[in-house]
């Protein structure tokens, strides 16, 4: 009996004492996560992947945190992350039960809970050093307010052929194709056109700027030709321009670059002449949808995601 007593202590100590898995160790040198409540992070390795419980991540802000229900990232890609690659080779994440909190106001972050209707966030990349690409599988955000939207792209990174990404990369990165589909119902109104206003004079009225820029989008589209985008193409583009800045419908696009764009190009900006030089070489399909979409279906679709993420908790919480 003692042997036996004997025995099971040594496995409990080895087990305690086993190396954590790629996933949980990136986790612990990379990213700043805090337990949402006691002092000890929810942090376990399962079968190929890291899963931490109600943790949150400061977002640099000292009045604002990013507090969630559970987050998922596998071990692959993440073997031989060290401090000299900034950036994994590939890496899939999922994140569930998105909160925006305080952090320092208890009652605020338990009204503000109340209020909130959680967001889940997945992330799904990889990079092929051999052919210098960087495929951007899935990053998709969606909740019950903000609906849904997913991109998908494709960047060329000629000066990081053969060895690992750095964040010095992407300056020179080239978007070669970009696929985006927008399903919400306030993602523009409630983020995107809050972020630009805020880049305004604020002394001044924005929608003058505003309306110059949907002016010129709109002649940018009707100057398209059949060979960058046909007529049913234009005339989507056309409908969501038209709904801007508070759209309601759904907008699928899928474009291809030749010759791709540059990014660093495209964050300092670009002048007219530039911008009919990059539709020259571009090929875009486009389609917008705005008649509603039925309540039953809306509905099942939520019940059956919840329904999922809570067959996919109390299965955890089982291998516990």
């Amino acid at each position: 009996m003692k042997k036996i007593a004997l025995t099971l202590g040594v496995m409990m100590v080895l087990a305690g004492s086993a190396q954590a898995g790629p996933a949980c160790e990136y986790l612990r040198s990379y990213v700043a996560l805090q337990p949402q409540s006691g002092t000890e992070l929810q942090m376990r390795d399962e079968d190929g992947v890291c899963r931490i419980q109600n943790a949150q991540w400061s977002t640099g802000s000292s009045l604002m945190l990013l507090a969630f229900d559970e987050l998922v990232l596998r071990d692959a890609g993440l073997a031989t992350t060290s401090e000299q690659q900034e950036i994994p080779s590939s890496m899939e994440l999922a994140v569930s039960g998105i909160y925006i909190l305080t952090g320092q106001m208890p009652a605020q972050d338990y009204v503000m809970r109340l209020q909130a209707k959680p967001m889940d966030f997945s992330l799904k990349y990889r990079w092929d050093s051999a052919s210098a690409q960087l495929y951007l599988e899935q990053a998709r955000l969606r909740s019950q307010s903000l609906r849904e939207v997913r991109v998908q792209a494709q960047l060329g990174l000629e000066a990081a052929a053969g060895r690992a990404l750095s964040m010095d990369d992407f300056e020179q990165a080239q978007l070669k194709s970009l696929s985006l589909y927008l399903d919400n119902q306030s993602l523009i109104q409630s983020m995107i056109m809050p972020a630009v206003v805020l880049n305004m004079d604020r002394y001044e009225d924005p929608r003058p700027g505003i309306e110059k820029a949907l002016l010129a989008a709109r002649s940018s589209v009707q100057l398209m030709p059949d060979s960058v985008a046909d007529r049913d193409s234009r005339d989507a583009l056309l409908a969501f321009i038209a709904q801007l800045p508070t759209p309601d419908g759904r907008l699928s696009l899928d474009i291809k670059m030749d010759p791709p764009w540059s990014v660093a190009h495209l964050e300092s900006g670009l002048s007219v002449k530039q911008v009919r030089q990059l539709l020259s070489g571009l090929s875009l399909q486009a389609r917008f949808d705005t008649g509603e979409v039925p309540a039953a279906y809306v509905w099942l679709r939520d019940y059956l995601r919840y329904g999922l993420h809570l067959l996919s908790s109390r299965k955890a919480a089982a291998l516990q």
